[in-house]
């Protein structure tokens, strides 16, 4: 069995003893390293190649965990990161699917909802927990405005690659399910967003439920 191999980033020590407490008992996950804030996180990276997930949390000083996710995500697509969050605003959640996020729980939610979303994020899966779920869904289910563009030609293969993208999947990860290379998936994900006039993939989600592209299951 692979050790997932993590790193707990939040200025709290009472939650990182916790986390820390909570996880070391675990024969499939070994702690190994910890951060105060997101310019550590940053840093700490460049010596642990071997890094598999960040649990992250949102309000840290010097630089807070969106902005560490998106730099993160921009450099080192292919470590996973879980968000630990108090808050289940509907703003709040469109800003941290924004940011690329691997996966979201609350921080009032016990030590099997956290090894779920530990265990799927290792596996190349989202998670999201059923209450962001359904934030998720009620911040995106409204009618399409104005500037979305509901006459857009997708082909299938950018369809394909749109509900891979809504489903949380890496670049390399769309490539090996599509059979395709990840210059060809790069490629395909700027053909969307230009053609749906969006700037993120937040703006695909957005299309993609509202669309009727991709289903509720699809989120879950």
């Amino acid at each position: 069995m692979k050790t997932v191999k993590i790193l707990i980033a939040d200025d709290h020590d009472l939650i990182r003893e916790g986390l820390k407490s909570l996880l070391e008992p675990e024969p499939s996950i070994t702690i190994i390293a910890e951060a105060i804030n997101g310019e550590e996180v940053l840093a700490q990276i460049k010596q642990l190649p071997e890094l598999d997930i960040i649990l992250m949390d949102i309000n840290m000083p010097v630089m807070d965990g969106i902005d560490t996710t998106l730099k993160i995500k921009e450099n080192y697509p292919e470590i996973g990161i879980i968000v630990l969050t108090m808050y289940n605003r509907k703003e709040f959640v469109k800003n941290l699917i924004a940011s690329g996020a691997d996966g979201y729980v609350l921080k009032n939610s016990g030590k099997k909802v956290l090894m779920e979303a530990i265990n799927c994020v290792a596996g190349g899966e989202p998670y999201y927990e059923k209450e962001i779920t359904r934030t998720i869904m009620s911040t995106f289910k409204k009618p399409l405005s104005y500037r979305t563009n509901v006459d857009v030609e997708l082909t299938e293969r950018e369809k394909d690659v749109i509900r891979l993208i809504v489903r949380g999947k890496s670049t390399e990860e769309i490539a090996e399910q599509l059979f395709i290379s990840k210059h060809t998936v790069d490629t395909h994900r700027k053909h969307i967003l230009a053609k749906l006039e969006v700037k993120n993939v937040a703006g695909i989600i957005r299309y993609a439920i509202q669309t009727g592209l991709v289903k509720d299951y699809d989120l879950l």
